[in-house]
C-alpha cells in the first residue's frame, strides 16, 4: 500500500525516515540533520529516474565518512575494503549516474558524506562482495556486515530502500511509501499450505536412506531453504521492473483437470525428473548435511547450523539453488504465469489463466493471518492482478504471488473463506 493521492515528498520522506529509524532503535547520531537527509533523499531519488548508456541507474550509497567506514573494515568487517578517491566529487543526481557503473549495485558501495558545513560530497567506493544480497533474497554466507550507517540503495526508477546497515526502514516505489504490508514467509497458514510436502519430502530420504542417520532434520530447516529460492525470485523479478506471476497448484493438479479447465501455456514441460529440480537439490542437501551432522555430533539440523557448515559440497549446492531461483524468474519474465506444484515441479510458464468467473471483491488483510480484513472491489485492480483472483477464488487451494511493474507484490489465496490477498514487505 501507498499514501493515496500525492507523491511522498523528500520533507516528507526524511520527517517519517527519522520516525521510523528512532522507533527501530538505530543510532540517532547516525541519522543526520532534516536538511542534508533531505538532500539525501532527494538526490537519490533524482538520480534513481536518470538512465546511463540507455540503463536505469542502479546503485548503493552508504553514508559517513571515510575515516568512519575505513575503521568498520578495520575492525572485522570481512570482505569489505574501502577506496578513497584523491579528490571528492561532489554529491548530485548526475554524479550518482556517472559512478553508479563502477560501483556495481550487488559489489560496491559509493561513499557519502553529509557536513552541515559543506556540500555533500562521494569520497570513494566501498567494496561489499555479492554476499550480502543473501540477507534480503534468501540463503547462506551473509557476507561482510555493514557498520549502522544510512544507506539509500536505488532500485529503479523512484524505486528506493532507506536502511540502517542491511535493516531496512522504510521504503518508496514511484515516489510514494509503502506503508502496509507483511512477510507472508512468516505465516501460519502459508507454513500450513506447504507442510505435508514437506513432510512427505523428509520422509522418502528416510526411506530411501541406505544407512540410518540418527539425525532429524528439522521441518523449519526445509521450509527456509524453500523460502530463500522464492525471495530471490521475487527480488529479481522486482528489480527487472516487467511484473510477473507465480502460481502454486496442489500436487494432484497434474492428475486432474485443472491445467487444461484454468491456463493456456505457451510452454509446458514433460513431466520426468528434470522437472523437479527442486525436490533433487533438496533430498542431495539433506543427505549431506546430516552426514556433517554426525561428524559435529548434532542431534537435529536447523537452519541456524546449516549457516555455519564449512563444506565444499554444500558450496556447489547453493550455488545450484541460487542458479535455480534465476532459471525459474526467467521463466517469470515471459508474459503469463509460472507455474508450479507445490512440490516445485515445474508445469509450464506464460500461462493465461482462463476462467469465466466474474471476482467482483476482494479482501485485503490487515495482519498477518488475515484476522481482520477490509473489503475491496476487484476492478480497482489491473488485468494481470483480476486474473490472479478469478484462479484463487475458483481453486480454493491454488495461491498466486502477483508481481505489479512498480514492484509492488502480493500473496493471494483463499483463505478462512474469503478471497485474500497480503501486500509484500520483505
Amino acid at each position: 500500500m501507498t499514501h493515496a493521492g500525492h507523491s511522498t515528498y523528500p520533507v516528507d520522506l526524511a520527517a517519517e525516515l527519522r520516525v521510523r529509524w528512532l522507533a527501530m532503535g538505530h543510532p540517532q547520531a547516525e541519522l543526520h540533520e532534516p536538511p542534508q537527509l533531505v538532500d539525501l533523499l532527494d538526490t537519490a531519488y533524482q538520480a534513481s529516474l536518470l538512465r546511463e548508456e540507455g540503463e536505469p541507474v542502479r546503485c548503493r550509497l552508504l553514508v559517513g565518512s571515510p575515516e568512519e567506514i575505513e575503521q568498520a573494515a578495520a575492525n572485522g568487517s570481512q570482505g569489505m575494503f574501502v577506496l578513497r578517491f584523491t579528490e571528492p566529487l561532489e554529491f548530485t543526481p548526475h554524479e550518482v549516474r556517472k559512478l553508479a557503473a563502477a560501483a556495481g549495485f550487488y559489489r560496491s558501495m559509493l561513499g557519502v558524506q553529509l557536513d552541515p558545513h559543506r556540500q555533500a560530497h562521494i569520497w570513494g567506493i566501498v567494496g561489499t562482495g555479492t554476499r550480502w544480497v543473501n540477507r534480503v533474497e534468501g540463503g547462506r554466507f551473509f557476507g561482510a556486515p555493514l557498520p549502522p550507517k544510512l544507506v539509500v540503495q536505488a532500485l529503479g526508477p523512484g524505486h528506493l530502500i532507506v536502511a540502517c546497515g542491511y535493516d531496512r526502514v522504510l521504503e518508496t516505489a514511484a515516489g510514494h511509501l509503502l506503508t502496509e504490508g507483511f512477510d507472508p514467509f512468516h505465516s501460519q497458514w502459508l507454513h500450513n499450505k506447504f507442510e505435508s510436502v514437506r513432510s512427505a519430502l523428509i520422509s522418502e530420504i528416510d526411506r530411501q536412506s541406505q544407512t540410518t542417520i540418527p539425525i532429524q532434520v528439522c521441518d523449519s530447516f526445509v521450509k527456509r531453504m524453500a523460502q530463500s529460492v522464492v525471495r530471490r525470485m521475487l527480488s529479481l523479478i522486482r528489480t527487472r521492473g516487467h511484473g510477473g506471476m507465480l502460481v502454486y497448484l496442489p500436487k494432484e493438479a497434474l492428475e486432474s483437470e485443472i491445467i487444461d479447465n484454468w491456463f493456456r501455456f505457451r510452454v509446458t514441460f514433460n513431466q520426468d525428473d528434470s522437472t523437479m529440480r527442486f525436490r533433487n537439490l533438496m533430498c542431495k542437501l539433506i543427505r549431506r548435511v546430516r552426514e556433517i551432522g554426525v561428524e559435529q555430533g548434532l542431534e537435529k539440523i536447523e537452519w541456524e547450523h546449516y549457516q555455519q557448515m564449512q563444506d565444499s559440497q554444500l558450496s556447489s549446492l547453493d550455488e545450484a539453488f541460487i542458479e535455480l531461483a534465476h532459471f525459474m524468474a526467467d521463466l517469470m519474465s515471459v508474459d503469463g504465469a509460472l507455474v508450479l506444484d507445490h512440490s516445485f515441479r515445474v508445469i509450464g510458464f506464460g500461462g493465461e489463466i482462463l476462467g469465466t468467473s466474474h471476482v467482483t471483491h476482494i479482501h485485503r488483510a490487515l495482519d498477518l493471518e488475515a484476522y481482520q480484513t477490509v473489503r475491496e472491489p476487484a476492478a480497482s485492480s489491473g488485468t494481470r492482478h483480476r486474473s490472479a483472483y478469478r484462479l484463487a477464488s475458483g481453486q480454493k487451494d491454488a495461491l498466486v504471488v502477483v508481481i505489479s511493474q512498480d514492484g509492488a507484490i502480493r500473496f493471494v489465496s483463499h483463505h478462512n473463506d474469503k478471497l485474500t490477498y497480503w501486500p509484500y514487505l520483505p
